[in-house]
């Protein structure tokens, strides 16, 4: 009479069970004298050399009306900028040039997205408005707040 699979008595006890699914630990780093010539990593393509562009959530896709195109919108960011600049050569930091840097501010809360050369100009503009003496204390603090937002 043979015996089946179930009359024969387990062999495995609890701790074989387990040693199948924990792998074992792997050595932190890799010995240097262990390493080949063949080993080394190859010289980087031009795909890995882009940098890899983190996009955000596309809400104009999502909005129930039609958005308009990217060229409109720097148009008025740049028509914005210009109004700012206009109140600060005429000297109107407390209500002209307050309120253009309120305009741009909601502009940036609208998630669009401005071009690097002209935030880096923006970002310098704020950081000396926000410095400058004689300016009213209120004012000032815009513009420093200004200046934090487009520097993070």
């Amino acid at each position: 009479m043979t015996e089946k699979e179930d009359d024969i008595p387990s062999q495995t006890t609890s701790t074989n069970l387990f040693q199948h699914t924990i792998d074992p630990p792997k050595p932190a780093m890799v010995e240097p004298h262990l390493r080949s010539m063949n080993s080394l990593p190859s010289a980087p393509s031009s795909f890995e050399e882009q940098p890899v562009v983190k996009e955000g959530f596309n809400y104009w896709s999502h909005l129930p009306y039609p958005v308009e195109g990217e060229a409109v919108r720097i148009a008025q960011l740049n028509e914005l900028i210009e109004d700012l600049y206009t109140y600060i050569k005429a000297g109107d930091f407390e209500g002209g040039a307050r309120t253009s840097s309120r305009q741009i501010k909601r502009w940036l809360h609208l998630k669009f997205k401005m071009p690097k050369d002209t935030r880096k100009k923006l970002v310098e503009l704020y950081y000396s408005l926000s410095l400058t003496p004689g300016i009213d204390s209120s004012a000032a603090d815009t513009f420093a707040n200004m200046f934090r937002l487009l520097a993070s």
